[in-house]
């Protein structure tokens, strides 16, 4: 009997394990671990926006129910990557633009192709995850947009990669009043999209 048990246990062990393996396999599916090849200088004119700051928070994103605090990390990424090397726009501002031209659909998902077609708007939709895409974006002075995982395996999630240093890069997080680094979110990457404002 004792065996038996022994036996029991080791096999609801182990399937619990594998469980736990697939889930994880499924949420990580899709993305890839990316370490930079160089560092690339933070600029220091770069604006820390939250999507909860409570001159926005409450903000609806087009005719959406969605708000900035609850989903406006893509927009607050867009609007500190068009401020890096210029004339800032606040979360928001750009969220009002973005509402005025029917930039949302009334899920409040980002319609690229029409942020686009925005005067003085310039974006670059990556069908897949490359380093090479993000280390030429930084080259070029611009910001790369990424979707993580919050903490690796929650929740989607937007940060705006900044630069790279020690083997890392650093990222803008929407809902943290410091820089991370895209280790934070397990260094893996879902998405990468890039917007800049033409001069």
């Amino acid at each position: 009997m004792k065996s038996k048990r022994i036996l029991i246990m080791f096999i609801t062990i182990v399937f619990i394990f594998l469980v736990i393996a697939g889930l994880l396999m499924f949420r990580l599916r899709g993305s890839m671990k990316l370490t930079p090849e160089k560092d690339y200088a933070i600029s220091e004119e770069l604006p820390l926006y939250r999507q909860d700051d409570p001159e926005w928070t409450e903000d609806k994103l087009g005719d959406s129910v969605y708000t900035m605090e609850s989903s406006g990390c893509l927009v607050t990424c867009i609007a500190s990557a068009v401020s890096g090397n210029g004339e800032q726009v606040t979360p928001g501002e750009l969220n009002k633009l973005f509402s005025a031209n029917a930039v949302y659909d009334g899920e409040g998902n980002l319609q690229w192709g029409k942020l686009d077609a925005l005067d003085a708007y310039s974006v670059e939709v990556f069908n897949s995850v490359s380093l090479e895409d993000i280390q030429a974006c930084l080259y070029a002075g611009h910001f790369p947009i990424v979707r993580v995982r919050m903490h690796g395996i929650g929740n989607f999630h937007y940060v705006l990669i900044v630069g790279s240093e020690n083997g890392d890069f650093i990222c803008m997080d929407p809902l943290e009043n410091e820089m991370s680094t895209l280790s934070d979110y397990a260094g893996r990457v879902y998405a990468v999209r890039c917007v800049w404002r033409e001069e």
